[in-house]
């Protein structure tokens, strides 16, 4: 090195440097030393990225480095003195080589053949306020390796990775709309009153889509009572515990960067007919005259002469008849509506440490432009997540954690309405502008006129979330822990509409969306604070006995304010506001608040590794519930025997690695009570009453008098519902744990459900009050494999998982047998041995044909007939050729509903259940060299859906386009067709053949390729010292296998009426970089 040292202005420095100079290089020369080393694997191949410390035993830095791709790692200029080299690489068991003595000017070299880590033995879970081995772990808990499902996918939420990843975890979302969050549940229907999984961030709860997937080193999933008992009231259905990356101790810097971009487009769209085959089955369906006016005669013609000679027509391929506009050119709503989009993550963050401390943060940048053809369909986010631990003291360690969260997401206005409008405009509905009555251009109401011309709903979340830890190691294996967290959470929307004039592009009349504008602003705010101190202590006696335990205690408070206006008559659209607008305001807010208070303990012991046992116990309190019934004790037990450490299993040690069985039971509190519209009631115990404006306005002021109903009853000694399961399981390793697996089942009941108890006389004029009377009872079953292998450097790893689980009634109040039906079957009130998800339904006999009416009674049209004795009616409705008929169940000469009630349901019966059953995920990852690979599948076994909208039925209404799938229908001359007869009055299709019933009961099983990513990590030789750097290619939902017709999801939640924003097609790539 050449320094100048005239440019060094201050006489000290410029004298320190040069006596360094002096001194110091013949010191170095003569007090140093070079170590060289080979790191190989037991097949005696090289291992590149291995990470090699070298620690000086008489004090000093500890220096790092890491092997090149031959797997050779150097130490240059190490000073002299006694040294331990530490090697550590992902998959491999750590080596420490110790009693190096290195003297000045010496040259040694080391070679080091590292041991594959059998990580059924070795692999520490996460699990309520410790840790355990995995293999010796009693209760129902899975993990998740986030390195193997999440890779490098395009998914800007967490919930989406662990689709599918976990036996009994279901995640399932309704739509693929950007920034939309998933539902979760572990191991089936919960409670009637509901109930979901705690979901615990680094031991705070909150939600799983406000974390950065690429934050995220761990996640556990506790199943059964035994295992997530001890987090109490909120933990009733399953934990779900993520652990973050939090830097390492003795490690350098490290930067790391990953980006991804992804363009999108809709996973499956419906394709409707031509307009000639609208027309023409407007023609087959006996209509003469569209709704809208036009002669379909006539349009057949015309349509004749534009497919001809279209020049012949005006450009906007509108023909004009006798004042009737008729629409003759193609359009395709749906595909303009929805032509794509793109997505783009980048994540960066840099982690490192010392001997007393560790540090990591990392920022995100999620921007997903959706597949709408608007900027208002869109959703942003930025993360922020800072990690500290240091060592106050030889005994304190401290620990802070900083995470933010800020969202914006867009969404068009009248999401509803864009759908509607998409679905039902047949494929001739113009698009643009066209000629209003009074000779004025106006945008048709089309979808991407309105997103052009009406403004977007803005949601914008704020999340902050501060968290601090204290640790004092008392004594050997004695540590006392406090923890702190406050979390605040603001949601803030704006909602503007505007009066704009639109051509209606079926009948081409003119109105607007809104009659009036308006301006729209809410706000809700969460401050949640929780505490949490406990105690950990484990210990060994005489060698075999080991015993852990944990007591402490965990306080939670939750506040949460909202308040929402709205005012109408917005005077300037391009800036509106509350306080610039001049019509009616309207306004209300609401306040709520819930506290939980616990405490808990937990003891574990095994002896000598083989026989393991644990005990856990919660004392609990919730807000929720009358004073003198708040708090409950909920136990649980569980027990193990690990059989391989057993003398008589030695000999078979090379091929049966693990056997474990184990077995569980315990109890815990579900404290959730659900209000009519399905949010959680904080305060059931206090009679609520809902003001409302009535019909009697004041004679003097004019105005409308506010009433107040009597308020309903109230139980004074309701409590919690108790969740008992019982759970057994076995996990096992062969061929030295390359093939692993477990196998665990189930029954969980959840006793003492809120129901009315009591059916009261209706002259009371409210129901009954809320009891603990019901009881539910699940039963159920899963299955993860795993393989695990390597041949030469080809190494590989494919997991299977399954489950099942259905739910029953086994107490509730519900004398009378009443059965109120929903539109898709099921019934919303329950009785005893009910299934949930049962479908109720006719069974289909076929069509009823011309020779099952009476010779010479039907008309030219094939209606108004008689039926030939012995075949039966539906009750009140004149049945034609090409309807539906239905099996006669009850044999009373006629089809009928009955009286809706268990004894007497008609002729319907159950004939399906929508409950999702063997759901499975399947994945692979493989690496050969340089290059990996991974792939990724998911799916149900077995699902029923009832499906009754557009996209399903041809011509649901006068307003209904039709689909290229739907034109299989019956006529005279197609009387084997796949959908009934339809019928020129569209209200008359949404009869008895279009009721719930055995032949248009889809399946609702599918099989799903999630992802497929192929990445190749660059040469060492290309790049810097210590830098890594990484490509790949990857893709998202690319095919399905179902059931169900085009435009139609069978992963969606909830088909409704078929406008559900579609799940997302992707194709990315991106690069990851470190140094």
């Amino acid at each position: 090195m050449k320094i100048n040292y005239s440019k060094i202005k201050h006489p000290l420095i410029a004298g320190a440097i040069l006596l360094l100079c002096l001194l110091g290089h013949p010191v170095i020369a003569q007090q140093t030393t070079t170590v060289k080393g080979l790191v190989t694997d037991e097949k005696n191949l090289p291992l590149p990225g291995v990470s090699v410390s070298a620690k000086n035993l008489n004090g000093g830095a500890l220096l790092n480095t890491q092997t090149d791709p031959d797997g050779i790692f150097q130490f240059k200029a190490l000073p002299a003195g006694s040294y331990s080299f530490i090697i550590r690489s992902v998959g491999y068991e750590t080596q420490t080589m110790s009693g190096y003595s290195l003297k000045a000017g010496e040259q040694i070299t080391i070679t080091v053949k590292l041991k594959e880590e059998n990580s059924a033995l070795q692999d520490v879970v996460v699990v309520g306020f410790g840790t355990q081995k995995k293999v010796n772990l009693t209760g129902a808990v899975a993990t998740v390796k986030m390195d193997e499902i999440l890779g490098e996918r395009p998914v800007t939420s967490t919930s989406q990775i662990l689709q599918g990843a976990s036996p009994g975890l279901q995640v399932t979302t309704n739509s693929g709309q950007p920034g939309v969050r998933s539902n979760l549940n572990i191991r089936g229907f919960t409670s009637i009153n509901g109930g979901s999984p705690l979901v615990l961030v680094d031991n705070v709860a909150m939600d799983m889509d406000d974390i950065n997937p690429k934050d995220i080193a761990s996640v556990t999933v506790l199943k059964d009572a035994s295992a997530s008992s001890i987090y109490g009231a909120r933990a009733a259905f399953g934990v779900i515990l993520i652990t973050t990356k939090q830097g390492g101790r003795n490690q350098p810097i490290k930067f790391e960067y990953s980006g991804n971009l992804a363009n999108t487009k809709p996973s499956t769209l419906p394709k409707k007919t031509t307009v000639s085959e609208f027309v023409q089955a407007l023609s087959d369906f006996g209509t003469t005259s569209y709704w809208a006016g036009q002669n379909v005669a006539t349009w057949q013609g015309l349509l004749q002469q534009y497919q001809q000679n279209p020049g012949q027509f005006p450009s906007s391929g509108i023909a004009t008849q006798g004042g009737i506009q008729y629409p003759l050119a193609q359009s395709d709503l749906y595909q303009s509506f929805m032509p794509g989009g793109f997505e783009q993550l980048h994540n960066l963050s840099f982690s490192g440490g010392s001997e007393k401390s560790n540090f990591r943060v990392s920022t995100g940048y999620t921007n997903q432009d959706g597949i709408i053809a608007t900027k208002s369909d869109a959703f942003t986010r930025y993360n922020l997540n800072a990690y500290l631990n240091t060592n106050l003291t030889s005994k304190l360690i401290a620990s802070i954690n900083v995470l933010y969260y800020n969202s914006v997401r867009n969404t068009p206005r009248d999401y509803n309405g864009l759908f509607y409008n998409a679905i039902t405009f047949g494929p001739y509905a113009p698009t643009g502008y066209g000629i209003a009555p009074n000779g004025t251009s106006l945008p048709y109401n089309t979808p991407n006129n309105i997103l052009d011309k009406e403004p977007y709903n803005i949601n914008k979340d704020n999340n902050l979330r501060l968290f601090g830890k204290l640790q004092y190691n008392i004594a050997t294996g004695l540590k006392l822990n406090a923890e702190y967290t406050f979390n605040q959470v603001n949601t803030n929307r704006t909602i503007q509409t505007t009066v704009n004039q639109y051509i209606n592009p079926l009948n081409f009349t003119v109105s607007p969306i809104s009659v009036n504008s308006s301006y729209n602003r809410y706000n809700n705010g969460v401050n949640y604070n929780a505490v949490n101190v406990y105690a950990n202590y484990s210990t060994v006696l005489g060698q075999k006995h080991n015993l852990d335990a944990v007591l402490g205690t965990n306080q939670e408070k939750n506040t949460e304010n909202s308040f929402e206006v709205n005012r109408l008559g917005v005077i300037s659209q391009s800036s509106p506001s509350i306080s610039g607008s001049t019509g009616n305001i309207t306004s209300a807010d609401a306040f709520s608040s819930f506290a939980v208070s616990g405490y808990f303990g937990r003891i574990n012991y095994n002896y000598d590794g083989r026989y393991l046992f644990e005990a856990t116990g919660r004392y609990d309190g919730s807000s929720r519930f009358p004073s003198g019934s708040r708090f409950g004790f909920f136990p649980s037990f569980s027990a193990g025997w690990n059989i391989m450490g057993e003398s008589f299993m030695k000999n078979i040690k090379t091929t049966v690695t693990a056997l474990k069985i184990r077995a569980s039971y315990g109890e815990i509190g579900n404290q959730v009570v659900l209000k009519s519209n399905g949010d959680q009631n904080y305060y059931p115990y206090i009679p609520a009453s809902s003001p409302t404006n009535s019909t009697w306005i004041d004679p003097i002021t004019g105005v409308l008098r506010v009433t107040v109903p009597p308020p309903a009853l109230v139980s004074a000694s309701f409590t919690w519902e108790r969740v008992q399961t019982s759970n057994i399981g076995l996990d096992f390793g062969f061929l030295n744990n390359r093939l692993t697996g477990s196998f665990d089942a189930y029954i969980r009941k959840t006793l003492g459900m809120l129901a009315p108890s009591n059916e009261l006389s209706a002259i009371l004029g409210t129901a009954a009050p809320l009891q603990n009377v019901a009881d539910l009872k699940v039963k159920g079953w899963e299955l993860n494999l795993g393989w695990n292998d390597k041949i030469n450097e080809f190494k590989y790893s494919v997991n299977f998982n399954v489950s099942n689980n259905q739910a029953y009634i086994t107490n509730y109040n519900n004398p009378s047998g009443l059965l109120n039906f929903n539109a898709d079957g099921t019934i919303s009130n329950y009785f005893i041995g009910q299934k949930i998800g049962d479908i109720w339904g006719y069974v289909t006999q076929g069509y009823f044909g011309t020779g099952d009416f009476a010779a010479g009674t039907l008309n030219a049209n094939l209606q108004n007939g008689t039926l030939q004795p012995g075949i039966a009616p539906y009750r009140g409705v004149n049945q034609n050729p090409g309807d539906i008929r239905f099996v006669d169940l009850n044999n009373d000469g006629t089809i009928f509903t009955g009286n809706n009630t268990l004894a007497n349901p008609g002729d319907r019966s159950i004939i399906g259940n929508s409950n999702r059953r063997f759901q499975f995920g399947f994945n692979g990852n493989a690496a050969y060299k340089n290059f990996d690979f991974s792939f990724f599948v998911n799916g149900v076994g077995k699902r029923d859906i009832w499906i009754s909208n557009q996209v399903y039925f041809p011509y649901l209404d006068q307003f209904s386009g039709i689909y290229a799938h739907q034109l299989d229908y019956w006529t005279p001359t197609n009387t084997n067709a796949f959908y009934p007869r339809s019928y020129s009055n569209a209200s008359g299709n949404t009869g008895t053949s279009r009721m719930v019933q055995t032949k248009y009961l889809s399946n609702g099983a599918y099989i799903r390729l999630k992802n497929v990513s192929l990445g190749y990590t660059l040469p060492a030789k290309w790049l810097k010292d210590k830098m890594k750097a990484r490509i790949f290619f990857s893709g998202e939902n690319l095919i399905t296998l179902d059931h169900l017709p085009e435009g139609l999801d069978a992963e969606a939640t909830n088909l409704g009426s078929g406008g559900i924003y579609p799940f997302i097609k992707k194709y990315s790539f991106g690069a990851n970089i470190s140094f």
